[in-house]
């Protein structure tokens, strides 16, 4: 069972919070995009999403809801974890719940930080994400690059702890972190779950890398942006080059990924692990 995970959020987030009300919304059309190609090959995700979209557009919401797809929380502002203070945080992601509830949504089980961005110096975010109730988050990348990154996290679901981000430990709330191929020989983790590496990997190695993870019982757990399937998005100086780096070729083979997989959401994975578990602690007692 692989997971598939949709950032819900407009192209123009990672600009300044004050321009975004100048900007033009796509988000509304992309979203609506990916919910089709779900349909069309039977597959779900969960939709991290942005309190911004979940103000303006509950109706898109709903349609994500109705069609049996789960819902999470992706904060308020996408700031990095290191730009909010543990107070800040708390209260993201009050507001955050707060609009998926106004939009009809209830029970939000999980979050995803902005850019991949819990770490070592971050990890004070697990214990607000404990104390708010949440059942698992999925802000891990089990690699290291210039931007984010934990490489010595592993690289399958586990439980985590602010103390230790890298060891299981027995309680608490599950991580389910991004997918990494580790490259036979050379103990280095290459990220290939989807997003930018989607657009800029060679799709042969991508599908190899994630058949390998699920050959040897691990799920694919895979993302996409909205705004990645759109190569019109607006060009602005403030972005960097990966932004907008074949973007005319990730809706095709974003395609490709949904036909050879099969993907379900973040929290029907953990439910079906979780029923293994205890499954096999009755075995054991019987």
């Amino acid at each position: 069972m692989n997971v598939l995970q949709v950032d819900v959020e407009p192209w123009y987030c990672d600009l300044p919070r004050e321009r975004w009300d100048a900007r033009t919304d796509r988000v509304v059309e992309n979203v609506d995009r990916i919910l089709a190609m779900l349909a069309r090959t039977d597959n779900e995700a969960t939709f991290f999403v942005l309190e911004d979209v979940a103000r303006n557009h509950p109706d898109l919401i709903g349609r994500i809801r109705d069609a049996g797809h789960e819902i999470g929380s992706h904060g308020v502002s996408h700031r990095l974890l290191s730009e909010l203070s543990p107070a800040e945080l708390d209260s993201e992601i009050e507001r955050s719940v707060d609009a998926l509830r106004d939009a009809g949504v209830d029970g939000v089980e999980g979050f995803r930080a902005p850019k991949f961005s819990l770490n070592e110096s971050t990890a004070w975010a697990i214990d607000v994400l404990e104390d708010r109730g949440f059942r698992y988050d999925s802000s891990i990348f089990p690699v290291k690059t210039p931007l984010y990154g934990v490489p010595d996290a592993p690289r399958e679901p586990y439980k985590i702890g602010a103390d230790d981000l890298t060891r299981h430990r027995g309680d608490g709330l599950w991580e389910v972190p991004l997918s990494a191929y580790r490259v036979p020989g050379l103990d280095v983790n290459v990220p290939v779950a989807g997003g930018f590496y989607l657009r800029a990997l060679p799709y042969r190695f991508l599908r190899h890398a994630l058949e390998r993870r699920v050959a040897a019982g691990h799920p694919a757990v895979c993302y996409i942006h909205p705004w990645e399937l759109d190569p019109t998005i607006p060009r602005v100086d403030e972005y960097a080059w990966f932004y907008y780096h074949r973007l005319g070729g990730a809706a095709r083979k974003f395609q490709r990924l949904l036909n050879d997989f099969e993907f379900t959401t973040t929290e029907r994975y953990l439910d079906s692990i979780e029923g293994r578990s205890e499954r096999a602690a009755a075995d054991l007692e019987a």
